[in-house]
């Protein structure tokens, strides 16, 4: 009832995301369903396709907010002195960013869920490739910028899902993961301003 009067203030469609959210905690991605978050809303199991196309649009949808949220923490980092600072900085805040809501960052890059049929999304996500550029260019060369913004994005990313997934535990304490993901972003600047 109350989702129903949500609805018609505007509010199912943010209702509708924060149900995906929840869903992709409890069962991932994969187990993820518009009908379940209709239910859970206590909307129809049709009423969702009012604001998305389908399951992947809602998904897309949901990983937009990730990335927008990701941006925006990225804009509020300090300026660095060094690329090798910079580097630590870059991939110890997107391990945090990760670790505080495994959820949302499932979602952002969730299997099946193609950013290229979704505007909205390649546009964050390509915004988040161009915030590690922008930070990125005053230490290095413009031809070199671009590639080596996906790189250091691929390792903090790695570095990231290895966390979330429980997966370095058995290597690292817990509390010591932030250091790996600080020591080998700043690894990779060394070699970074070593091939110059």
């Amino acid at each position: 009832m109350g989702a129903e009067r949500g609805y018609h203030h505007g509010d199912l469609r943010n209702a509708l995301l924060a149900a995906t959210t929840e869903l992709v905690r409890e069962r991932g991605a994969r187990g993820f369903s518009v009908s379940e978050a209709a239910r859970r809303v206590g909307v129809s199991s049709s009423a969702p396709y009012r604001h998305f196309a389908d399951r992947g649009a809602m998904l897309a949808a949901a990983a937009v907010r990730g990335f927008t949220e990701l941006e925006e923490r990225f804009a509020r980092l300090p300026a660095a002195d060094a690329l090798t600072d910079l580097a630590g900085q870059l991939a110890t805040e997107y391990l945090s960013f990760a670790r505080q809501d495994p959820a949302r960052f499932e979602v952002m890059f969730a299997h099946g869920v193609d950013k290229t049929e979704h505007e909205d999304l390649l546009r964050q996500a390509t915004g988040v490739q161009e915030r590690f550029e922008a930070a990125l260019s005053p230490y290095l060369a413009q031809a070199d910028t671009t590639r080596r913004a996906a790189e250091l994005w691929a390792l903090a990313h790695g570095v990231a899902t290895l966390a979330v997934g429980g997966s370095v535990q058995h290597v690292l304490p817990d509390e010591h993961i932030s250091e790996l993901a600080d020591s080998t972003a700043r690894a990779w600047a060394r070699g970074v301003v070593g091939d110059r």
